[in-house]
């Protein structure tokens, strides 16, 4: 991109130079949340809410955050995911690996047939094909392999799957169905086992044409969606190996909050494509809105941390989480202290299910405050006062002193107060106040100190 353009981009469309100039520094930003909160709302253009998660493209951002399982790097890079898969449904729908190099020096071209595919196992987008060995611009097909070689994947969009996968490329046989005259990818959104939806992806390689997504529904039923491309003239018909590629998609989802499995049907026969975590890393609009919270109810978070049972031993507090929906919560009793004074309090029950978990913020004097956080279904009724509340209060503005800004929390259990943390930024700053004047009335409590300058 030449200084013009850059100008011109920069002029007309500010928010894509802010991302560019965000993925360039990511892997500065070490904290994942962070990265993930300012990315999102350049491409996405309102704040995320990762508390309380509701739609599809932010229940993928906190999995993200949330579900990192050792496997899920196996599954995801392109070479190993084949062994794992085979040893799930069979060799018989791996697309044959003719080789496999460290380095892009190690391509040995002459050793390759006519036709041939060429792919980076850590990333997205590091791809060559090549229909016609003759004409292959082999110089521009290095040149972008090496670009994409050198890149960890996982620093635009914190796909944390991507983050120790080792970088390499593969040769693939190259494929093609005789039929469609393109190889069209069958793309299964499973949830925990259960196939609720697919796109197809066609027009991919045709010169000339932006590729086509047309979504169905798991009994092949149109669906009236548009996520990232358009939908085809004419709805691609049913592949023949449909239920045959669903069924295995739903084997190799299986107890996992989300997967999308993709297959290729060449000849009428399946092929296994690739496992994909994030769905464009999900930050893609639908249209219409609805879909995002429609695949989002599929999606049912796994547990992290809160309820379970409470265990006082000699000083010693154990909590153990529990899944079961009768097991007490722990109420969490939240000061926001400004230098040393406790102005307001918010208390919070049964955060082990986000869903249901109630806040509301309260005066010291123990009534409900005027404000809330939208995110959260308020306390109907004032919740019970801890019998050691005052003394709560001293505790937090001890702790607090000489500080711009503390968030202190504690619990009281048996009429014990317990030390829960210290907090700096509630939500990384990100807290959604309603109404929203409540942001600026909380800022004019915070007496921002001077800067030092240079000291001599």
């Amino acid at each position: 991109m030449n200084i013009l353009n850059k100008i011109k981009l920069a002029f007309e469309s500010p928010k894509a130079v802010l991302t560019i100039v965000l993925n360039r520094i990511g892997p500065l930003i070490k904290n994942d949340e962070l990265f993930l909160r300012l990315k999102w709302k350049l491409k996405m253009g309102y704040p995320i809410n990762l508390d309380n998660p509701h739609t599809f493209n932010e229940k993928l951002q906190w999995l993200k955050l949330h579900d990192r399982k050792p496997i899920y790097a196996t599954m995801v890079d392109k070479y190993e995911a084949k062994k794992y898969v085979a040893n799930i449904i069979g060799e018989e729908y791996i697309i044959p690996t003719l080789a496999v190099y460290d380095r892009v020096e190690d391509i040995d071209f002459d050793a390759l047939p006519n036709q041939f595919v060429l792919k980076c196992t850590h990333d997205s987008g590091g791809l060559v094909i090549c229909r016609d060995k003759s004409k292959l611009d082999k110089k521009s097909a290095i040149k972008k392999l090496r670009k994409y070689l050198k890149r960890t994947y996982f620093w635009q969009n914190r796909e944390w799957p991507y983050k120790n996968v080792n970088p390499r490329i593969i040769a693939e046989q190259y494929m093609e169905d005789k039929g469609t005259k393109e190889l069209r990818d069958y793309k299964f959104f499973c949830f925990n086992g259960i196939m609720k939806a697919l796109f197809i992806a066609s027009d991919r390689q045709t010169e000339g044409e932006e590729t086509k997504f047309d979504f169905f529904d798991a009994d092949f039923r149109h669906l009236d969606i548009r996520n990232g491309h358009p939908n085809a003239d004419m709805p691609p018909a049913k592949p023949e190996t449909f239920d045959k590629m669903k069924k295995m998609a739903e084997k190799l989802s299986e107890h996992i909050p989300h997967l999308r499995v993709d297959f290729y049907e060449v000849n009428g026969k399946a092929y296994f494509g690739e496992l994909t975590f994030s769905h464009w890393s999900g930050m893609k609009l639908f249209n219409p809105e609805k879909w995002d919270m429609e695949f989002g109810q599929w999606i049912a978070l796994p547990e992290t941390d809160g309820g379970g049972n409470l265990y006082l031993s000699d000083g010693i507090v154990l909590y153990l989480h529990s899944l079961r929906e009768e097991t007490p919560s722990l109420t969490d009793y939240k000061f926001y202290c400004f230098n040393g004074e406790a102005k307001y309090l918010y208390v919070s029950e049964g955060l082990e299910n986000h869903s249901t978990a109630k806040i509301s913020f309260l005066t010291l004097d123990w009534k409900f405050a005027p404000f809330c956080r939208f995110d959260y279904a308020p306390f109907k009724e004032l919740p019970p006062k801890p019998s050691k509340f005052n003394e709560m209060i001293k505790i937090a503005e001890q702790l607090s002193k000489g500080h711009t800004f503390l968030r202190v929390d504690l619990y009281e259990i048996n009429n014990q107060i317990y030390f829960g943390e210290l907090t700096f930024h509630p939500c990384s700053g990100m807290m959604p106040f309603k109404p929203k004047e409540w942001d600026l009335k909380f800022g004019e409590l915070v007496t921002l100190p001077n800067r030092v300058k240079d000291a001599i």
